[in-house]
């Protein structure tokens, strides 16, 4: 009944040992803080209490300090500053940022976002000639830019200089005036893994300093980070665990007008909202703005200088999301339905193709066939001549490479080891087919085919005390690079019926090796609520993260199944 592959993580016993008695935790949490790399008592006092004086000083980036005295040139002069977002949610996030810091500057300045469907991702034809038209004199990209050699030359010809914040690898560099991203070779700054907002906000935190602002200037946009780190997946560790932290602080404690109104909509208390409100809330009716129609709303969503303003927004992108949620659950059907008969014979991945299907949703159905399946996943659609198509990945298996390998089949492709998108004519999509599954079927091994569980610790649920999880609930903010710890028990048995929750949520009761009786909740497994109701006598083993749950003003310990197995 496993659905997951389980690795009980390879722990230095000796080093956790040492933790547990240097820190004053259980075993359990020793070795799942040791599993994070963490060895004593500063990196843990680090990791439980994120602070800004962890954070690097903005001036360590490659051309910070040019960038800084252009933007105060600007500013003074009263010349105007055009950011150009990407249209996703670390780009409007970050063009948002960048605009309402700017304007509280008294900064001339506006933004464009290219159209999703008709400019494409990065510096557009039609970008560079409003921003000509507009009689810019500086262009600050955010999320983008890095590889827009072609268009920055054309702007710094009509004489506008170009600033980038970008974090995608980089290629040849662009004719840019400052190049902020810190992959860039020769660059200083110590930490690799910030989004594109994060990279607009060491701009502002810069900008503050060389104007001797208050802090406020630059820590009142860490919401607006802390939005764009969580829905980008980038690693929720150093810099960028201090931004969710604190950001994750501000969203609850004081949201701008935007995000209450949103959270409204949505019916969650600011003090409740979590990571997972945003990954699976907010990011999605973000993105829905670009997807369906276009990001500017998203970026106004955000500036909204009232709660009248921000509302008619909010609504606005919830509606759209809804839109999007539509479509896309029939593209899902149908490219499921598809994949019934694609697998006639045994195939290494799923390269499916619609001509009728959404541009915009294409990513969103791709990562959920490869949820299902767990395959190397293509999802193409549209015709007009050029095929788009989104790819998604499995763990460990990188799909940039195996896109090389068909170069010869594609007009374009773009992206990184987990995801991509191509652009192909028509007539090249079964020899594009043929190839993508060849270099898959070349590539994958069989850990690859199926996802794996990563568990911290054995673990006897008797030993979980309120000490205990509150050491665990300190574990967060959980994400891309600090997933939640998870655990492992065995010779459980079933304590009572199981609960089939909303067709497809199992709820049920269990009993350890000590008698004690404990709830767990698996959910979207109904698989396992009707393997439970054949073999209830038997014994099992479980893989679980830990989780506190509130009923009528009650709290008791849950536990959250991912996965089990029935022992012989």
């Amino acid at each position: 009944m496993k659905r997951y592959r389980w690795n009980i993580l390879a722990t230095d016993e000796t080093a956790a040992a040492a933790l547990s008695r240097e820190i004053n935790v259980s075993m359990p949490l020793a070795r799942a803080l040791s599993n994070r790399g963490i060895a004593g008592f500063e990196e843990a006092k680090e990791f439980f209490r994120p602070s800004l004086e962890q954070l690097p000083s903005p001036f360590l980036f490659r051309d910070m300090q040019k960038a800084v005295a252009r933007v105060r040139t600007a500013v003074a002069e009263k010349e105007k500053i055009l950011i150009y977002g990407d249209y996703d949610v670390d780009g409007t996030a970050g063009t948002a940022l960048l605009c309402l810091f700017l304007q509280s500057l008294g900064a001339d300045v506006f933004y464009y976002i290219n159209d999703r469907f008709s400019e494409g991702y990065g510096l557009s034809e039609s970008g560079v000639s409003h921003a000509c038209e507009q009689k810019t004199s500086l262009v600050i990209t955010v999320d983008c830019g890095i590889s827009a050699g072609r268009e920055i030359e054309q702007l710094r010809k009509e004489g506008i200089d170009v600033i980038v914040c970008d974090h995608h690898e980089p290629g040849e560099l662009p004719p840019a005036f400052a190049i902020l991203n810190p992959k860039v070779p020769g660059c200083g700054y110590p930490f690799r893994e910030l989004c594109g907002c994060g990279v607009a906000l060491k701009l502002v935190h810069a900008l503050s300093e060389s104007l001797g602002s208050a802090e406020e200037a630059w820590q009142q946009y860490l919401d607006i980070v802390a939005v764009a780190t969580s829905a980008d997946m980038v690693p929720l560790e150093k810099e960028n665990r201090v931004y969710m932290h604190k950001g994750m602080d501000l969203l609850q404690k004081s949201p701008r007008a935007g995000i209450q109104e949103m959270l409204t909509l949505m019916d969650i208390e600011p003090k409740a909202l979590g990571t997972g409100h945003i990954a699976f809330g907010i990011a999605p009716r973000i993105n829905a703005a670009g997807r369906m129609q276009t990001a500017r709303t998203a970026v106004e969503w955000l500036i909204a200088g009232s709660r009248d303003e921000a509302k008619v927004h909010a609504e606005e992108l919830d509606r759209l999301n809804r839109e999007r949620r539509e479509i896309d659950s029939g593209m899902f059907k149908s490219a499921d339905a598809m994949v019934d008969g694609y697998f006639a014979s045994y195939c290494s991945s799923i390269v499916l193709y619609n001509e009728a299907w959404h541009l915009g949703v294409l990513g969103i159905v791709a990562s959920r066939l490869l949820d299902q399946y767990y395959l190397p996943t293509v999802i193409m659609g549209g015709s007009d001549g050029l095929v788009k198509g989104s790819v998604r990945s499995v763990q460990g298996l990188n799909i940039y490479e195996v896109l090389q390998q068909c170069e010869r089949f594609l007009e374009n492709f773009g992206g990184h080891d987990a995801a991509a998108g191509i652009t192909l004519k028509p007539e090249n999509i079964a020899g594009f087919r043929r190839k993508f599954d060849t270099i898959c079927s070349e590539k994958l091994t069989m850990e690859h085919r199926q996802k794996e569980l990563q568990i911290d610790s054995s673990l006897l649920p008797g030993e979980v005390t309120g000490r205990f999880l509150d050491v665990l609930r300190q574990f967060g903010p959980f994400g891309q690079g600090n997933r939640e710890p998870l655990f492992f028990s065995a010779n459980m048995r079933l304590s009572g019926l199981p609960r089939l929750l909303k067709g497809k949520h199992v709820k049920f009761a269990v009993k350890d090796v000590s008698g004690r009786i404990l709830d767990v909740i698996a959910f979207g497994r109904e698989d396992i609520y009707r393997e439970l109701e054949r073999g209830s006598r038997r014994m099992f083993s479980m893989v679980y993260a830990l989780d506190e749950n509130e009923w009528n003003g009650r709290k008791s310990m849950q536990l959250k199944l991912k996965d089990m197995a029935f022992e012989d």
